[in-house]
């Protein structure tokens, strides 16, 4: 049949109806950027995958869930609980505290293993702009970083305090100790309730400016030194406190000319005024060691008794000190040394002063265990002389008493636990430096001064106990505790100091006259 032309090509337009158009008809985006969209969609899932499972924000420990912008800063207003809520979650828990992460260890071997085996890894130090860059001028080796600043000096200070090296002090730490035991014989007010706790904080500073110094018993303060170096070590307290400075949270002011920015200009007042009082200290210290031995005063001349900033001058050139790299050194110690809690915040280690009325606390509550600590004292020292540094190794029980007030089981006071069934000395836990507790620190950040703080404890509490009888004037509380930002005290008690005979005083006097 012939074909009807007109039919089919209706038939044909009619078919392409049902036919999807080409794309460019639609008016549609080409096929290329579609694809490309597509792959780089899947590219950046990938990516944020691999970021995902790399970071090491998936590995956190378990912790407390906290609250929204302060996490679980709240928890800190009862240490107590906090710290046994963190214990709860294990050896390692992790908070958050107003942003800032934080890292409880709660077992003595996780402080070895991330503290001491990955120093390298766990010893640094967060950035303190303010407080430490600005108004210490970088010189609180403390608070530095891994630098090569930190490294010479506290290098200088760890050579000046090492075992051999402390030994020098021990004069000086059993001089301190009469004179504390005697200010507690004769002020009426030691026995009131915490009265005995101003004769503590005066002996930690006499034996801090005296080791550091060279200078004399502090009682009331000697042209206001001590008052000038707590106010420095105040102050750096405060300023490192989270939160005080806008630098310390927004780095990019430190671009402010300092015409613009009062923070700056003070900063730079206070450093240069702190610097030259620091320098003054180790000025006198240079002084005495140039005069001439046979000089009439012998606190003026060369014969002076050996001190930090003497060892410090002496190995400047050694450890490539400069001035200004000494005479911080000798302050940082000074700041760590003194009894005051806020300066645990430079130092991190308890104060002298607060173990001391721990300490006394402690013999109250216990008669039992103070008898034996005394007739340890009565066999191996006798009644002629005071106890000294060196005793130390024929006293095992007497020695293991600061062991146990910084021990990890405040439950029960046991001294003995340290001992072995001949009352000897057992070897001390590992990886507590045979130290025997964790209390100063570990790693590279271990307390640098922790040998001649052990030394200055040891013969101050075997001083009080060999020339008094600790009794209470009333009621106590061997649980209770105050609250001191890093530290805690006892809640204030009375405390009464007996003489245990006649001569013990008098004993006292003349060992200190002929030092």
């Amino acid at each position: 049949m012939p074909v009807n032309t007109s039919e089919a090509m209706a038939g044909l337009r009619a078919h392409l109806l049902f036919l999807p158009l080409p794309v460019e008809s639609r008016g549609a985006t080409p096929l290329l950027p579609a694809s490309v969209a597509i792959v780089f969609t899947g590219l950046l899932a990938v990516f944020l995958l691999a970021r995902h499972l790399q970071s090491p924000w998936r590995y956190l420990p378990p912790g407390p869930i906290g609250y929204p912008i302060v996490g679980n800063a709240l928890n800190l207003l009862d240490k107590k609980q906090f710290f046994s809520m963190c214990e709860s979650y294990g050896d390692i828990a992790y908070v958050n505290l107003a942003g800032q992460p934080t890292i409880v260890l709660n077992a003595q071997h996780a402080v070895a293993d991330l503290l001491d085996r990955r120093a390298g890894n766990f010893s640094g130090r967060p950035r303190l702009i303010f407080s430490h860059e600005l108004l210490a001028g970088g010189m609180t080796f403390t608070t530095e970083g891994h630098t090569p600043r930190w490294r010479r000096m506290r290098r200088a200070v760890n050579e000046a305090f090492r075992p051999s090296a402390a030994a020098k002090y021990h004069t000086i730490e059993a001089d301190k100790a009469a004179q504390l035991a005697l200010a507690l014989a004769n002020d009426p007010h030691a026995t009131v309730s915490g009265g005995y706790s101003h004769h503590y904080a005066s002996y930690a500073a006499s034996v801090v400016l005296a080791i550091t110094y060279d200078l004399p018993v502090l009682n009331t303060g000697k042209d206001g030194i001590i008052d000038t170096v707590e106010h420095i070590a105040r102050d750096l307290a405060r300023a490192a406190a989270p939160g005080t400075h806008l630098v310390d949270l927004f780095p990019w002011m430190l671009i402010m000319p300092v015409r613009f920015a009062k923070w700056k200009r003070d900063a730079a007042t206070w450093y240069r005024c702190t610097s030259e009082f620091l320098g003054g200290l180790v000025g006198e210290v240079k002084e005495r060691m140039t005069m001439p031995p046979d000089a009439k005063d012998q606190e003026a001349s060369g014969e002076a008794r050996p001190c930090l900033a003497q060892t410090l001058v002496e190995e400047a050139d050694r450890f490539g000190l400069s001035e200004a790299e000494i005479s911080w050194a000798a302050g940082v110690i000074t700041f760590a040394g003194l009894p005051d809690d806020t300066l645990n915040s430079i130092a991190g280690s308890e104060t002298q002063a607060i173990t001391l009325e721990w300490f006394t606390l402690a013999m109250i509550g216990h008669l039992d265990i103070q008898q034996r600590a005394q007739a340890e004292l009565d066999a191996i020292v006798g009644r002629e002389r005071a106890p000294r540094v060196g005793d130390r190794d024929q006293l095992p029980f007497v020695s293991v008493l600061d062991t146990e007030i910084y021990g990890e089981d405040a439950t029960e006071f046991n001294p003995s636990r340290h001992l072995d069934e001949k009352g000897q000395l057992k070897p001390a836990p590992a990886d507590t430096k045979d130290e025997g507790h964790i209390s100063y620190g570990a790693g590279r950040r271990i307390c640098v001064g922790r040998h001649v703080a052990n030394d200055a404890l040891f013969v101050a509490m075997a001083t009080i106990l060999w020339a008094f009888n600790l009794r209470s004037e009333g009621a106590f509380d061997m649980d209770g505790y105050v609250d001191r930002g890093v530290t805690v005290s006892p809640k204030p008690f009375a405390g009464k100091f007996e003489p245990r005979f006649p001569e013990a005083l008098t004993i006292l006097n003349e060992e200190v006259e002929t030092r």
